[in-house]
């Protein structure tokens, strides 16, 4: 009874696994758009657009890794103009589910944002190190025959902290949420084998051809 399970989980397992290992080797494109709620040390009126692009590659069936970038405008609350708000990062993305229509993920990344506040206002351009864990989904739209390429809606919220300087006291964390729309391209599944073709021997039976008596069987060659 405990090896017929073994084999029932195996056998389940397989249309699983064998799609997350097709798309191993991808890499993918997601441009996105979306919205900031920036901390106050920045000096903005309140939330706002945001919009960037994540550059990735998947290096197994649970792992992904991704160059983001992304970028805002912030109205500032002194009426003196935008500050600009980017950040880049290179995030790690723990994927589960691979392959399936519906497949959720975490991730964590670190790289630096980049803050340049209006001119006249008394602060400088500042560049600093940050922190994002984030979550989301891949949510399949279309695949290629041979698995080759995909396109994917992708939600996504990441919470960014950046370190904090003089002028921004503390240490600014924002929430970005956002929607992509992924492009994913690669080596596609190798065609199937053609089904094998049977050349039996033919003999001539009454002037039309059949398959010989010792293609059917030996014993009957020797009746």
């Amino acid at each position: 009874m405990r090896r017929l399970f073994l084999v029932s989980l195996l056998v389940l397992c397989v249309p699983l696994t064998a799609p997350a290992q097709d798309e191993v080797g991808h890499w993918y494109l997601n441009p996105y758009l979306g919205g900031i709620t920036p901390d106050k040390p920045w000096g903005g009126k309140g939330s706002t657009a945001l919009y960037g692009l994540d550059i990735g590659t998947n290096f197994s069936p649970a792992w992904s890794a991704e160059f983001d970038l992304n970028g805002a405008r912030l109205g500032d609350r002194s009426g003196s103009g935008h500050t600009g708000l980017y950040g880049g990062a290179l995030d790690v993305l723990r994927v589960f589910n691979r392959g399936g229509g519906f497949a959720p993920y975490l991730s964590i990344g670190a790289g630096v944002t980049h803050a340049a506040p209006p001119s006249g206002t008394g602060h400088e351009s500042r560049t600093e190190f940050m922190a994002q864990p984030a979550f989301g989904a891949f949510i399949k739209m279309w695949e290629s025959a041979d698995g080759s390429g995909c396109v994917a809606l992708r939600p996504d919220i990441k919470v960014r902290w950046t370190h904090g300087w003089a002028h921004a006291p503390g240490n600014p964390v924002d929430v970005l949420y956002v929607l992509g729309l992924t492009f994913s391209f690669g080596t596609g599944r190798p065609a199937p084998a053609p089904a094998a073709v049977l050349d039996w021997p033919r003999q001539t039976v009454w002037g039309r051809d059949a398959p010989s008596a010792y293609a059917l069987s030996p014993e009957l060659a020797t009746w």
